[in-house]
Parts: C-alpha cells; sequence; structure tokens
C-alpha cells in the first residue's frame, strides 16, 4: 500500500513524537528539579478564581471549555508590544482577521481579531470581563468588532481566550470564542520601559516609551491606586523600500505572470491618448477611438528616465501604441505610519475583606497615516469617465465652448489643432493619495464586588465612547474635474505648473466624524447550594442591560468624489439579558456545568441560549472534557439599519473561461485586472445567525511542570449573514445568461477600442441575505512544559497549533470548502483560511539572562475561491497557484544588569523570510500581510531598557 506523507501529516507525526518524548523527559526530570520545589508543595491552600467561560468560582483552572492563557510577562519575552499582535499571534485566529497593514480597508486603521476564521464579528473581545464599544467603521462595511488598538498594552496583566462558544453567558458575538483582556488591579511599585526599532531592510523604525506606577496593597493597606502611561510610534514602509516581486506589478518575468502595470490606454503620470470622436455630442464620458490603423495611443507628455517610452504591439503584430512604462506599485505604502498614546488608571478600596469597590478610566488616541497611489481620471463610479475625452475647445464659462466668444483651441489635447476630441488615460501625479485616521476611545468602569449571605456578586457600570476622525485626499471632484476639463483650468501636460487652489479644489479634502457607543450595567453572583459527592454544588445568576449605538456618516454624500468605496452605518438600540449557570461537581470525578442566556433586543427581538459542559477525570492526571452549546448573532446596524457600502476588489480575465473575452478585445488594456465594485445594502428584515457547536478534548498533566491539551471543535452556523455570491453573477453575466433574481449587475462603459464587444462588469449590487449554512471543525493542540537542565539552566517550552479539517459554505444549494485555499476572496481581505497555524515558543533562563525564540507557522494555500471564480485568482494555466507556506523564527534575549534595571535585545524575523507571494491578495502588493506582514517588513532589530522600583 502507498502512503502519501504530505506536510500537514509530517507536521502531526513530529508534534505527536515531541510530545511523547518531552514527557518522558518531564517524568525524568522531576528529581532533578532545584530542592525549593517540596517546599512550595506543602502549601496546599489554593485561592478560588473566575476564569473566562464562567461566572462561578474554582480552584482548578481545567475548565470543560478550552482556555488558552497569555500572561504579560510571556508576551514582553516573545517581543510583543500591543495588545493587537498578542491576539493575532494565536494560532485559532484565521481567516477574516484584520492587519494593521491593510490601510485601504473600510476598516483601517485599526486591527481585529477572528477566532475559527468565522470573522471579526463573532469573537467577542471584552476588557476586565465587559464590553468594549465597537470600532466605528465596520469592515467591510459589514462587521462591527472592538479594535485591539484601543486597549493599553502595558496595563495588561494577562489574556484569556476562551476557544469555544459562550453566548450562554455573554451573548452575541461569541460564536467563535471570546478574548477576556484582564488589566492590572493590584500592582505595586514603579516601572518603565523604552526602545527603539528598525528594519534592516529599511523603513519602519519603532520608538516606544511606556511607565506606570502602583501603590497600596489590597490585603494590608487597603487601598491600590494605579496609573499607566504609554507611547508608541511606528514609521512608514514605502513600496519603493522592497525588492521585486513586492514592488511591482509587472510579473511577466515569472512563469505565467502577466504586467498588470500601465501600458498602452493605460493611466501613468504622463497620460495616454488617442484621436476620438463622441457617440453622445455634448458628453465628454462617450468618447469612441477613431477606427484607423494609423490612430494608436501615445504619451501625452515626455516620459521621465525612470518610465521609458516603450512601444507594444498585439498578439498579431499590429502597433497598439507607446506608453511611459511607469511602475505604479511603488507608490503606496506597504506599512501605514501608526502612532498610539494611551492612559490607563484605576482606584481600588477595601475596607473589609467582603467588600471592594474599584473605578477605572483609560484614554487612547490613535493615528494611521496611509499614502496610496495616485487616482486616475479614469475612475467608473460615481461617474463613470472610462472614455472620456479632451475637448478640441476650452473658455472661460466651460459651457458650450465650440460656439463661445472666447473660445480657444485646448492647449491640453495634442489633436485640437485637426478637429479630433482627445480619448485620455491619466494619472494625477500633483495629487497625492493620503488618508489620515485619528481614533480617541474613552472608557469608564466603576463597580463594586464582595460577599453577602454567602453569595459573591459584583456589579459593574461602564460608558465608553469611540471618536474616528477620518481624512482622505487625492480623490477627485467630479464637478470641477469636468469644469477643469471644458475651461483648460487644469494643466495636464506640465501639472507642476498647477495652483494650489486649481489642486485643492480639483482635490479637496474629504472628512467625517464616525462615532460608537456603548454604556452598560451589569450585575452578577453566584453561591454554593447544596453539597455533592464532588464537593458542592453552585448557582451564578446576572443580567445586563446596555445601549449601542453607531455613527457613521457618508465621506462621499453627494457622490461627487470620483472612485471613493463608500459606507454608511446608523443606528442604534438596547439590549437587556439574563443568564444563570450552574455548577455540578455530581462525583469526584465527573463535573457537569449547565448555563444559559436570554436576551431581548429592542430592534429584532428575543435569543436563548443554552450550553452544556461536561469534565471527566479517571486519573488525577488526566481530564476528559467537551461542551456542547447554541450560539447567536444579531444583525449589526450596517447588515439591517441604515446603511449601504461600496467596496472594490481586483478582478482578473487571466482564467480559461475568459478567453474569448480577451480575444474580442485583442487582450488590451480592457482586458487587465481592475477593480470591480461590489454594493451591498442593508435588509431590515435579517435575522439573526445561529450557532451550534460542540468541543471535547482532553488535558493530560503528568506533571505539575508537564500538561498537553488536545482539543476537538465543531460548530455550525445558519442563516449566516452575508452579501450574495458576487460570483454567481459575474459567471451568468460572462456565459451570456440571465442574472439570477437578487443581482445588479451594471456593465462598464464598453471599450472605446472595440465598442461592439461585450463590456466587463463595473458593479455587483445585492442585499444582504441569511444564506444557509457555514460549518467548521477543527483541531486545537497546546503543549507546556518546563525543564531544569545541567548548569542551572531552566527551559519552558510552549506548542500552540490549530489545524482545520472544513470550512465549507452554503448557499442557493452550492457548498464551496475554503480550507487551504485563498477564500472567502471577497470577506477576507484575499487573506484567505490557511489549514494549518502553529507557534512553538521555547525560553531559557540562568541566572540574570533570559533568552526566548519563537517560531511561527502558517501553511500554504491554493489561490483560488471556486465561489468567487473558475480557476486560480492570478495569471494563466502556466502560473502556480500554489501560496507557498510562511515560517518566521524571532529571537529575544534580556540581561538583568541589577535588580532594578533589564537591559533586552530582539532580532524579529531573524532568518529575514519573505512573506508569502500572493498576487491575487489586494491588501498588499503581491504578497498576504494578514499572515506574512513580518516577512515583508524583513529581519528587524529592537533594543531596550527597563527599570523599576
Amino acid at each position: 500500500m502507498k502512503y502519501q506523507i504530505t506536510r500537514g501529516r509530517l507536521l502531526a507525526t513530529t508534534m505527536i513524537a515531541g510530545v511523547a518524548a518531552l514527557a518522558g523527559f518531564a517524568a525524568n526530570a522531576q528529581t532533578a528539579a532545584p530542592a525549593a520545589q517540596p517546599a512550595a508543595e506543602q502549601n496546599n491552600e489554593i485561592d478560588a478564581v473566575v476564569i473566562t467561560g464562567s461566572l462561578l468560582r474554582r480552584t482548578d483552572t481545567a475548565t470543560p471549555s478550552p482556555v488558552t492563557v497569555q500572561t504579560s510577562e510571556q508576551l514582553k519575552a516573545q517581543g510583543i508590544t500591543t495588545v493587537a499582535d498578542a491576539i493575532r499571534s494565536l494560532s485559532a485566529d484565521n481567516s477574516g482577521s484584520i492587519p494593521a497593514a491593510f490601510g485601504s480597508g473600510f476598516a483601517a486603521g485599526s486591527t481585529g481579531v477572528s477566532l475559527r476564521g468565522l470573522s471579526v464579528n463573532s469573537t467577542l473581545v471584552m476588557i476586565d470581563g465587559l464590553r468594549n464599544a465597537n470600532y466605528p467603521l465596520a469592515d467591510d462595511g459589514q462587521k462591527a468588532f472592538v479594535d485591539l488598538n484601543s486597549i493599553p498594552f502595558n496595563a495588561v496583566e494577562r489574556i484569556e481566550t476562551l476557544k469555544d462558544g459562550a453566548s450562554s453567558l455573554y451573548g452575541a458575538d461569541a460564536i467563535g470564542g471570546v478574548v477576556n483582556i484582564i488589566m492590572k488591579s493590584n500592582y505595586q511599585g514603579m516601572s518603565a520601559d523604552a526602545s527603539y526599532g528598525t528594519s534592516q531592510h529599511g523603513g519602519g523604525d519603532q520608538y516606544r516609551f511606556n511607565a506606570d506606577i502602583g501603590h497600596g496593597d489590597l490585603e494590608t493597606d487597603k487601598y491600590n491606586v494605579y496609573f499607566d502611561v504609554e507611547y508608541q510610534l511606528d514609521k512608514r514602509i514605502r513600496g519603493n523600500q522592497r525588492g521585486f516581486p513586492f514592488n511591482t506589478n509587472d510579473l511577466s518575468s515569472i512563469p505565467g505572470g502577466s504586467n498588470d502595470n500601465p501600458q498602452t490606454g493605460g493611466s501613468t503620470f504622463y497620460g495616454n491618448v488617442k484621436r476620438a470622436t463622441l457617440t453622445t455630442p455634448g458628453n465628454l464620458a462617450t468618447g469612441l477611438a477613431i477606427d484607423s490603423p494609423t490612430n494608436v495611443w501615445q504619451p501625452l507628455r515626455t516620459c521621465a528616465a525612470d518610465a521609458p517610452l516603450t512601444t507594444q504591439y498585439d498578439e498579431d503584430g499590429a502597433l497598439m501604441g507607446s506608453y511611459c512604462a511607469q511602475n505604479i506599485a511603488n507608490l503606496n505604502d506597504i506599512q501605514p505610519k501608526q502612532s498610539r498614546i494611551g492612559t490607563y488608571g484605576r482606584f481600588t478600596f477595601k475596607p473589609t475583606d467582603n467588600l471592594e469597590a474599584y473605578i477605572s478610566g483609560s484614554f487612547v488616541q490613535s493615528k494611521t497615516s496611509v499614502n496610496g497611489t495616485p487616482v486616475s481620471i479614469s475612475s467608473s463610479t460615481p461617474n463613470n469617465l472610462s472614455n472620456l475625452v479632451l475637448p478640441v475647445y476650452v473658455c472661460s464659462s466651460g459651457v458650450s465652448c465650440a460656439t463661445a466668444a472666447d473660445r480657444r483651441l485646448n492647449p491640453n489635447n495634442p489633436f485640437a489643432a485637426s478637429g479630433d476630441y482627445a480619448l485620455i488615460k491619466y494619472r494625477f501625479s500633483d495629487l497625492p493619495a493620503s488618508a489620515n485616521y485619528t481614533n480617541r476611545m474613552f472608557r469608564m468602569v466603576g463597580g463594586v464586588k464582595g460577599m453577602a449571605a454567602e453569595w459573591n456578586y459584583q456589579a459593574n457600570l461602564v460608558i465608553a465612547h469611540a471618536n474616528l476622525e477620518s481624512a482622505q485626499s487625492g480623490f477627485l471632484s467630479y464637478k470641477q474635474l469636468m469644469s477643469d476639463i471644458n475651461t483648460g483650468a487644469y494643466n495636464f501636460i506640465d501639472p507642476s505648473k498647477n495652483s494650489q487652489a486649481v489642486r485643492a479644489a480639483l482635490s479637496p479634502v474629504l472628512a467625517k466624524t464616525s462615532t460608537s457607543d456603548l454604556d452598560s450595567i451589569n450585575v452578577q453572583a453566584s453561591r454554593p447550594l447544596f453539597s455533592l459527592p464532588g464537593g458542592d454544588a453552585q448557582l451564578g445568576v446576572g443580567g445586563e442591560f446596555r445601549y449601542e449605538a453607531t455613527n457613521d456618516p457618508a465621506l462621499n454624500p453627494v457622490n461627487d468624489a470620483q472612485g471613493l468605496g463608500n459606507a454608511r452605518t446608523q443606528g442604534n438600540r438596547t439590549v437587556a439579558s439574563a443568564f444563570a449557570e450552574l455548577g455540578l461537581p455530581v462525583l469526584n470525578q465527573v463535573e457537569v456545568n449547565l448555563s444559559g442566556r436570554y436576551d431581548h433586543y429592542s430592534d429584532f427581538g428575543d435569543n436563548f441560549s443554552p450550553k452544556l459542559g461536561v469534565k471527566y477525570t479517571p486519573i488525577k492526571s488526566l481530564a476528559l472534557r467537551g461542551t456542547v452549546s447554541k450560539g447567536f448573532r444579531a444583525p449589526s446596524f450596517s447588515e439591517a439599519g441604515n446603511s449601504a457600502s461600496q467596496g472594490f476588489t481586483t478582478f482578473s480575465f487571466r482564467g480559461d473561461q475568459y478567453a474569448a473575452f480577451r480575444e474580442a478585445h485583442g487582450n488590451n488594456e480592457y482586458t487587465k485586472a481592475y477593480s470591480l465594485s461590489s454594493i451591498t445594502t442593508a435588509n431590515p428584515d435579517l435575522k439573526p445567525e445561529k450557532s451550534t457547536s460542540y468541543t471535547f478534548g482532553a488535558v493530560w498533566a503528568p506533571t505539575r511542570t508537564f500538561s498537553v491539551s488536545l482539543d476537538y471543535y465543531h460548530i455550525k452556523k445558519t442563516d449566516v449573514i452575508a452579501q450574495a455570491s458576487a460570483g454567481t453573477a459575474l459567471a451568468a453575466y460572462y456565459a451570456g445568461q440571465a442574472i439570477p433574481a437578487g443581482y445588479v449587475v451594471t456593465p462598464d462603459a464598453v471599450d472605446p477600442e472595440h465598442p461592439t464587444a461585450l463590456p466587463r462588469v463595473l458593479s455587483v449590487a445585492s442585499p444582504y441575505i441569511n444564506a444557509d449554512s457555514l460549518v467548521t471543525s477543527g483541531l486545537d493542540l497546546n503543549v507546556q512544559a518546563s525543564f531544569f537542565l545541567p548548569a542551572d539552566v531552566k527551559w519552558t517550552t510552549n506548542v500552540e497549533a490549530t489545524t482545520i479539517f472544513d470550512y465549507r459554505y452554503t448557499q442557493d444549494g452550492n457548498t464551496y470548502d475554503y480550507v487551504g485555499t485563498e477564500a472567502p476572496y471577497v470577506l477576507s481581505s484575499g487573506a484567505g483560511t490557511p489549514k494549518n497555524r502553529l507557534q512553538w515558543t521555547n525560553t531559557f533562563e540562568r541566572g540574570p539572562i533570559r533568552v526566548t525564540g519563537v517560531m511561527s507557522y502558517v501553511s500554504g494555500m491554493r489561490q483560488g475561491d471556486d465561489s468567487y471564480q473558475e480557476g486560480c485568482l492570478y495569471g494563466d494555466t502556466d502560473f502556480n497557484c500554489r501560496i507557498k507556506s510562511f515560517t518566521t523564527v524571532d529571537l529575544t534575549g534580556a540581561y538583568d544588569v541589577t535588580d532594578k534595571a533589564t537591559v533586552y535585545a530582539d532580532v524579529m524575523n531573524l532568518f529575514d523570510a519573505g512573506p508569502m507571494f500572493n498576487p491575487a491578495n489586494y491588501a498588499g502588493v503581491n504578497w498576504n500581510p494578514t499572515y506574512s506582514q513580518s516577512g515583508i517588513v524583513g529581519r528587524y532589530f529592537r533594543v531596550g531598557m527597563r527599570v523599576k522600583y
């Protein structure tokens, strides 16, 4: 029998063998542990704590649901400096996660986590077990989420991630899991940390400083006051600071690749023009090229040295014209400039052992600045200017210039003297494109907790407000553009002669302020009920009332700005909830946990979510656990409120199914990859998403310093809220079939060189719908161990891995499996769904020296999404459609100069691994920023110092 060893099987086999070896080592290593360890074992009194995913206090932290804990010390040892980097490093984070590098996305300036690949709106992010206000912009114009940049990192004590459905206690959005960020609450002392980092390849310099102070011990002084301040600046990385193939759209040197930089009939700083007529008199947007073999494209102005004059011929050898070969890909930022300043303070008062009160507040300001590619004149939305021409005459009024008394030949039209219009393609070199986002998050929390009549109770009040200022420049005002063309006010031949007043009028700054609010009151309590053979049964009950609101106005309300993806969202609602949990240790070896939550939404109705958890401990070192739960996600304001969105994705005609289309257009500029518009409108009749999930697994801890957990998960979502797949409508359009119901397909302007050929699609519009279902399942592995090696070296190792078995999305009877593909292409920023993710961390400590190595792995993918289009998303049949895996190693080290001062140095991406080569990805130029941003940054050095008192 022939057995095929794949990379996934090899990885799994290696890990199983490694676990077995470590377990044997751990058993033998116990005798080598320091003598101080038995003394620690004599203290058997363990404080009861509350673990994320439960209301009940417990001494055993191994719950029926899998929980991952990241402490602040572990994160610092790994060289992690933000909450976003900490959470997005988890192997359970997958498709739909939002990277900071995607500066042109709907939710630019933010970061988000997507546990189980169910998207950011199915992962609940909390702070100290309480909700926070969402980012004011919805991802993809649809998904509400908490911006991880809005949480102060230095004030974090630990991060607990529940990798299981938790709607039974926390309500909506917890289908994929819960991230609970625990802040410091009883810190004493004073510390400061400053560091500087830079990339070996240039750009991306980082300046970071934080300091905190805490005074008072809750147990002895009965109070604690804590204050934290932090600042971080990450400078931009420009596109021209990296090499091939991540700085160009010309991949023609790679088998199956193409040159997607502008060629004949493309838009560059130097323009391309061709003699034309009008199909509609007086309408300059209806240009049609004069049909003549001698009428070919030519530059509007002289080419520069870095954009050489190039002649192009079609496949039959006929001259198409000449153009200035400009590389426009390196005009973008690879990494935006980001700065973050934050403060966090907390005052806690504990007058008695049974009463504690606190008030905390935080303010975080996050600024993001992104440079993009200057816009072209041929934007197709909201006004289609694909076939725009320059007139023969211009005049001061810009109206009926052909007969005006002060008419003059158009100085921008090289064919004006012969009486011909000029079909023009042009990119505005003097109108830089940029976007600036300033998000300010204010959060105040007050609460009390204590014990009365055997009830452990707590009550909390949260007031959170996010204020986001957005300003974008470089987009064209349609009215001003048409005026400038007809009056000759804008100089296309020599844009350096344009005044600032002309530029400001043609491309005004577009600005808006978006807000998001959350106000909530939460009360909960727990107590023992009665005794069972395994211990006391416990009951937990609680209630919550909250107000949510979002106001995100349109950036382009009168549709005057050309080529701007637009979104607007407005809505508010109240949510009233009641929840309960019952813990039943029915036997010494068996624990049963029941919980449920009822939610009433003012805008869509009611929901009840139950959950059952069981843990069985046949022997002290082994626990078997499992859960079954129901979950839900309420329609967001973007999906069911007063909202609409328009976005753009890259569409390619390189597939075999488009061969006839390419041939009909002579394989010209019209058939190149372009931005396809997707328009989605809210649907007030949407039902909430529902989910059924279950997990089962085992935790094996043969020693105190070694444990292994292996957990299987399975989640099924029904009535999935999504935009109807554009691929269905596109396939019907290009096959000449009727467009399916619910879609509106708008053709683009005709190809001016082939006016009788089928036009390409300009936009696909559809409302949000409740699709059929989404099913995903997989396996989580976690190994934790520590050993004492010779020479007094302590070795701590941790392996965290996730493999996805399936991720099947069903709509209209068609099922697509996204695992190992670049799908869902439209809704994941082109990131895809890798099958395997792994992180292996090793720390070695000896005296004042600590060294940590972190290996991270993301498996490769097929560059395709069958639900969007057949075949490869980029290239022809000769192109390798496989995206390679990405592996990186980070090395950090620290030395305690004294007991109060530590110096450290980090080398991130130690072996300078390049990013995942992914030409179809539209969030980066030929690379995948979601999973391999550290690859495009390259080897990165950081040095710093910490002091504490």
